[in-house]
């Protein structure tokens, strides 16, 4: 319950903060009488910027912006940010370029945008539920956002998170969950600790099943044995790409887990699940609901 108390508290001092930038008049870099042309290449950010009103400035995204949906499909996809391709970008003419801190040393492409005068701000990212508050508060040193939007994320924000605790209270388990990623058969991996996967998990009230080793490892039986998980998480993609259940349970060691012998595999959209933009709160609840199906305690 400390951590959600520490949420709650991050956001108010958040909204703080943007009360004051906004009532500021010498906010560095703030946006000319230009429209600016915005290339986003983070889906999380495209959340917060969309959220933000901005998303009829958008010419530009990148592979794993997929929402808002009927939004992001009208918008050329530049790939994925380790991928980039610098004339592809310029042919947009973007002005402003959002992207994650932690991406920045992936591809060399940025340079060569800043070297073309593209001004790319790189923002800082986490795994709480105030992340999107924290990179909204970034981004409005950039653009000239309504304060009204501001204060609307943040409402959302804390709404969600106190309905999350809300519904923590009437369990009093903590299942074992195990993340799975997958592309094929050929390719599975794990999710130990320091990872979004499990920091989603721990966010429903769930306990990640490996917590031996840190960021994503390649699957085996013995690990799969030896965790022991009551539930089995999954990307929607993740699954399909293995044909489904049927798939799942051909992999060595999967059938002898408790979660598949109660048929306690669950999907949830990646993006969704684990990017940890405006919808958190809401997938957080949703995968809280689902993975403590079984072991509801009595309402307080």
């Amino acid at each position: 319950m400390n951590n959600y108390i520490k949420i709650v508290f991050f956001i108010g001092v958040s909204l703080l903060v943007f009360s004051c930038q906004q009532g500021t008049s010498n906010t560095p870099e703030k946006i000319t009488e230009q429209t600016p042309r915005i290339i986003s290449l983070s889906g999380f950010l495209t959340e917060v910027l969309v959220e933000l009103g901005h998303g009829d400035q958008l010419v530009g995204r990148d592979v794993t912006s997929t929402f808002p949906k009927t939004l992001v499909e009208k918008l050329p996809s530049l790939g994925h940010v380790s991928q980039l391709n610098a004339e592809a970008i310029l042919e947009l003419q973007p002005t402003l370029i959002f992207t994650e801190a932690n991406q920045i040393k992936k591809s060399e492409v940025f340079q060569q945008l800043k070297n073309a005068g593209i001004k790319i701000v790189a923002v800082p990212t986490s795994t709480h539920l105030g992340n999107s508050v924290k990179a909204a508060n970034e981004i409005v040193k950039h653009l000239s956002t309504d304060s009204v939007k501001i204060k609307t994320l943040v409402q959302k924000i804390e709404t969600d998170s106190l309905a999350l605790m809300a519904l923590l209270a009437r369990f009093s388990d903590q299942p074992k969950v195990l993340f799975i990623y997958a592309r094929g058969a050929g390719r599975l991996m794990v999710a130990g600790k320091n990872t979004s996967a499990s920091a989603i998990i721990k966010k429903a009230g769930g306990k990640n099943a490996i917590e031996s080793f840190e960021d994503f490892r390649a699957m085996t039986a013995e690990a799969l044995v030896e965790a022991a998980p009551d539930v089995i998480l999954m990307f929607t993609s993740g699954l399909a790409s293995l044909d489904g259940k049927k798939g799942l349970e051909q992999i060595t060691g999967i059938s002898q887990t408790p979660a598949f012998k109660n048929n306690r595999i669950i999907t949830m959209d990646g993006h969704y699940l684990t990017a940890f933009g405006t919808r958190v709160g809401k997938a957080a609840i949703e995968l809280a609901n689902k993975i403590h199906q079984r072991s509801p305690s009595p309402s307080l």
